[in-house]
């Protein structure tokens, strides 16, 4: 449904830009040059995306939790506010072992820290983590702006950053939920755009970005920012190496120090906080988690962890089951074609959509020669895979992936400029890295996001400045230079207006699809389930009863005890027993209804509380007070049932 409109939005554009016969550069126009200068455009970026996420809020509702990721993440978020790291393990932890969580020998979350204190900020500035996340979010949008600013021109840096501000900033499930994405996302952002500007002069500013952007990326997605900026990092050091940078005095007073200071604070607070977690300043939460949980590792090339005995059959069920199917399927020669083919779909759906592929593909029409009848071949063709992604083929998939390899090839022809090859094979490694792991979302790959946005400027401004038998290739290596060739492409030749015309209105009609996906998502229609949006703001869902009853327990005088069971058809993706930090103190705690002799346990450990019993996957679930037993024990046939259910989901 939402492809279609974007299709309808995308021919729209060329047909009203095929009329046109005089368009004045996207960065001619009066309000790109008033904002143009850094600090302006910078804070216009920033409260726009913060005010944009706010008003979404408020026409749809706050961020209510509903993943694992995102409840550990609050979990975190209140620990911080609470000045502790890590928390005491509850009494009788079995009672609250949940996904993604530590309870032993702490309780606490099991990710890097970078997330949490964004939602800390928020929760402890006004009682709403939702505000820290909405901060995330105003800071990615001019951190990215600022990195585009020594990628490309000033003005086409800020044009496409008000692209991305409208496609994400303002109402995607990285702004509005607590998932996250932001966060890595601002971190590549600071960390690419101080490399860029450290290569054409050392400046101790931005060696301090530098130093903060690599922070935040080793405390919010480590693997993959260490990916992300590994090519830079030796192109940057064989730079150096050649030129012998490392003999100038500036190269340490400017470059070396200020960053090796903020880097050495941060692995300090890092160590301090893996300490605290684990008791080891050298392992983080994730690897205790994964000692205590996993059975399948997070990538493909390593084996299988030995079998683990777990507290309750539904961490049994996700962790031993639900989690090693789509392990193995990378290890199942039949279903590795369909597994790629649908996690490149996701990548696609999520970073370009319908709107933001052509400046990707265009330019490779504009070329002369074999490029250009390949670019068409290849359009037809994965547009006709596309089509057919509902059928079961494993033939139909291998061919989508050997397509994807191909277009990828195309792009590197396209985009001969230096920083843009460079930008091409780094998202080239982060995709090898992002196919290999058991589970792929869009937000693995936020480090690197700001570079896809640079390819996409790249393709609108080669859509912008083609002219007929003018080749549109920007060699230039320095800013200046790069301004140079862009006022003189601009000279040469006869424009496409229909190409302008498209790169002009482009903005226009990403805010047109934003205000029909914010639509939908008040009236009720289907999610995406690739999209920006995903699961982001679901007016319709089992998290809202949830909060709900929450919110009605705290207002209840005394504190109170919720005993919770699930049907033996239960989705282990609704979890309901997750808790605050301060887990025998809090008003209510949620715990796993075990059995009558067992619970008695709990209610020892935690006397005086007011205690209620709920059958969570009933529609419209209610409490009741407890009793001993109202659930009939969980059926012993419960894994296999599930784990072909969770086969027949992997294929």
């Amino acid at each position: 449904m939402f492809d279609f409109f974007q299709l309808t939005l995308i021919s729209v554009l060329f047909l009203v830009s095929a009329s046109m016969r005089s368009l004045n550069a996207p960065h001619d126009s009066d309000w790109i040059r008033a904002l143009s200068a850094k600090g302006k455009a910078m804070t216009v970026l920033s409260v726009a995306a913060l005010l944009g996420c706010v008003f979404s809020a408020v026409l749809l509702r706050e961020p209510v939790p509903r993943g694992h990721d995102e409840f550990s993440y609050l979990l975190m978020a209140d620990t911080f506010t609470k000045g502790r790291i890590a928390n005491s393990s509850p009494p009788v932890p079995e009672f609250f072992d949940t996904f993604h969580v530590i309870v032993r020998p702490v309780y606490a979350s099991k990710y890097f820290a970078a997330q949490g204190i964004f939602l800390a900020v928020g929760q402890k500035l006004t009682g709403h983590p939702a505000v820290g996340l909405w901060l995330s979010s105003a800071l990615a949008c001019a951190a990215i702006y600022w990195m585009l600013l020594a990628w490309s021109s000033p003005n086409w840096a800020l044009f496409s950053s008000l692209i991305w501000m409208i496609q994400y900033g303002i109402f995607s499930y990285w702004s509005q939920s607590y998932w996250g994405g932001m966060v890595p996302a601002l971190g590549g952002a600071l960390a690419f755009g101080a490399a860029r500007r450290l290569w054409d002069r050392f400046s101790w500013p931005n060696s301090i970005w530098l130093g903060l952007g690599v922070i935040v990326l080793v405390n919010s997605r480590p693997v993959e920012g260490f990916l992300a900026l590994l090519l830079i990092c030796i192109v940057s050091l064989r730079y150096s190496l050649r030129d012998r940078l490392w003999k100038r005095a500036e190269f340490l007073t400017r470059c070396v120090l200020p960053a090796g200071v903020v880097l050495a604070s941060g692995a300090f607070l890092t160590c301090t906080y893996n300490r605290a977690v684990t008791g080891s300043a050298w392992k983080p939460p994730h690897w205790l988690h994964e000692e205590q949980y996993e059975q399948a590792p997070e990538f493909a090339f390593l084996p299988m962890h030995a079998r683990i005995t777990y507290s309750s059959p539904w961490l049994e069920y996700l962790y031993g089951v639900r989690e090693v199917s789509p392990y193995r399927a990378l290890h199942d020669g039949k279903r590795i074609p369909r597994v790629i083919a649908r996690k490149l779909v996701t990548w696609w759906a999520f970073y370009c959509g319908v709107l933001l592929t052509p400046p990707l593909v265009v330019p490779g029409l504009l070329r002369k020669g074999v490029i250009r009848v390949i670019q068409i071949g290849l359009m037809v063709a994965l547009g006709g895979t596309w089509a057919l992604a509902g059928q079961d083929s494993t033939a139909l998939k291998v061919a989508f992936d050997v397509l994807a390899v191909v277009q990828f090839a195309v792009l590197w022809i396209v985009f001969d400029d230096f920083w843009e090859r460079l930008a091409i094979a780094t998202i080239g490694l982060l995709l090898i890295e992002y196919l290999s792991t058991k589970w792929s979302f869009p937000h693995y790959f936020a480090p690197a996001v700001c570079l896809v946005l640079f390819l996409q400027v790249q393709g609108l401004r080669r859509m912008w400045h083609w002219a007929k038998n003018v080749p549109v290739a920007i060699r230039a290596s320095t800013r200046k230079e790069r301004r140079k060739l862009e006022r003189e492409g601009t000279q040469q030749g006869r424009l496409t207006y229909p190409l302008r015309g498209f790169v002009y209105f482009l903005p226009m009609a990403c805010l047109l699809s934003l205000a029909i996906r914010v639509e939908a998502r008040r009236v009720g229609w289907n999610d995406d389930p690739h999209g920006p949006d995903r699961q982001a703001l679901l007016m319709n869902d089992w998290s809202l009863r949830r909060e709900e009853l929450r919110k009605w327990l705290e207002q209840q005088p005394g504190q109170q005890l919720v005993f919770v069971t699930y049907t033996a058809r239960h989705n282990v993706n609704n979890e309901w027993v997750y808790n605050d930090a301060d887990l025998p103190n809090s008003h209510v705690a949620w715990a796993r209804d075990l059995d009558p002799e067992h619970n008695r346990l709990l209610l020892n450990a935690m006397p005086g509380r007011t205690v209620w019993w709920l059958e969570a996957d009933k529609p419209n679930c209610q409490l009741v007070p407890y009793r001993e037993h109202q659930a009939p024990p969980l059926p012993f046939g419960l894994q296999q049932a599930q784990e072909n259910e969770a086969d027949s989901s992997a294929n």
